[in-house]
């Protein structure tokens, strides 16, 4: 993935969470996309509805959904968090 391709990605995602966490009866998508550098609304549309299956109106009046992170079934490898040797003291 080239650097422009990230950037877009990065600034879609920073939108995304600004739409689901925005009031919808202040913001406006408009507003938001703007806000994120998106000038060429129609194609911030598009582009939004292929990345996350819905159109941006639809994440503003959306409740936003809560973030569930399952403990138990996170991972850890001993290459991130290597072994510390049981040594005496």
């Amino acid at each position: 993935m080239g650097p422009i391709r990230f950037l877009t990605l990065r600034r879609m995602h920073l939108a995304q969470r600004a739409l689901s966490r925005a009031d919808p009866s202040s913001a406006t998508v408009t507003g938001i996309a703007t806000d994120h550098g998106f000038w060429e609304l129609g194609r911030f549309s598009v582009a939004y509805r292929g990345l996350f299956g819905e159109t941006p109106s639809e994440t503003l009046r959306s409740k936003p959904k809560p973030i569930a992170i399952d403990i138990n079934r996170a991972v850890f490898s001993s290459a991130v968090w290597p072994e510390v040797p049981n040594t005496p003291r």
